[in-house]
């Protein structure tokens, strides 16, 4: 299933459980290559450039975010 069939499926996010976002979360993981080298490499994804490009860091150099 993808992260579009997925909202067709389950309606407005507003009425979705717990389990539905940590669903879609997945799906969208799974879907981004980006997300899956980022998880994969042990990166984390902290938002974007505004040419839409992501900004992606390593958590080893952050003690406090890998405690």
């Amino acid at each position: 299933m993808t992260p579009a069939q997925f909202r067709n499926q389950h309606g407005d996010s507003d009425t979705w459980t717990v389990s539905d976002f940590e669903s879609y979360e997945h799906l969208l993981e799974v879907d981004d290559p980006d997300l899956t080298r980022a998880t994969r490499d042990r990166l984390i994804i902290i938002g974007r450039h505004l040419q839409n490009g992501r900004v992606v860091v390593g958590l080893a150099p952050v003690p406090l975010l890998t405690a």
